[in-house]
C-alpha cells in the first residue's frame, strides 16, 4: 500500500470518526496500523481503541512522512534481546530491532529462535546435518539401522 493511498483511506475514515466504526472500518484500521506503524493492533473491548488507533496512524504519517520499514524479523510480545555477550549488552526490542541485528543474534545464538514470532522462511530451513532435529527429519534412519525398504 502506498502512502497516498493510506492518506486517502485515513481521510475517508476521519469522516466517520464521530460515530462507532463498522466491522469493515475496524478491519481497515487494523490493517493500516500494521502497514503504517509496523506493529500489530491490539483491540480492547471498547470502541475508543479504534479511534485511538486511527489517531496514532495519522500522527505517525504526519511525524515521519512515511510508512514503517518492513522487517523480516519480529520478536514475540514482551520479548527482548539483552545478552552481555551480544553487542556489548545493548538491549533490543521490536522498537529498535533491525534485520541485521536479528540475523547476527541468531547466528550467534541459534537456539533462541523461539524469541521471535516472525523469521524469514530461509531461516526456518536447516541443512540436513542437524540429525534428528526439525519436522522434516523424520525420514532419517538411526545410525546402524538398515533402511525400512531393505528388510521386507
Amino acid at each position: 500500500m502506498e502512502l497516498a493511498e493510506v492518506n486517502k483511506v485515513i481521510e475517508d475514515l476521519k469522516g466517520r470518526f464521530d460515530a462507532p466504526f463498522s466491522s469493515s472500518d475496524k478491519s481497515t484500521i487494523e490493517n493500516l496500523y500494521y502497514e503504517v506503524i509496523g506493529k500489530t493492533f491490539v483491540p480492547t473491548s471498547c470502541q475508543q481503541c479504534y479511534h485511538d488507533g486511527l489517531i496514532e496512524i495519522y500522527h505517525y504519517i504526519k511525524k515521519y512522512g512515511k510508512m514503517a520499514e518492513k522487517l523480516n524479523y519480529r520478536l514475540k510480545a514482551g520479548a527482548i534481546i539483552n545478552c552481555p555477550a551480544f553487542m556489548g549488552g545493548k538491549v533490543f526490542s521490536n522498537d529498535n530491532l533491525t534485520d541485521e541485528v536479528a540475523e547476527n543474534y541468531l547466528k550467534q545464538f541459534p537456539d533462541n529462535v523461539e524469541l521471535f514470532q516472525k523469521v524469514p522462511e530461509e531461516e526456518d530451513k536447516t541443512p540436513d546435518d542437524g540429525a534428528g532435529k526439525g519436522k522434516d527429519k523424520g525420514t532419517q534412519k538411526p545410525v546402524g539401522t538398515p533402511d525400512a525398504g531393505e528388510e521386507k
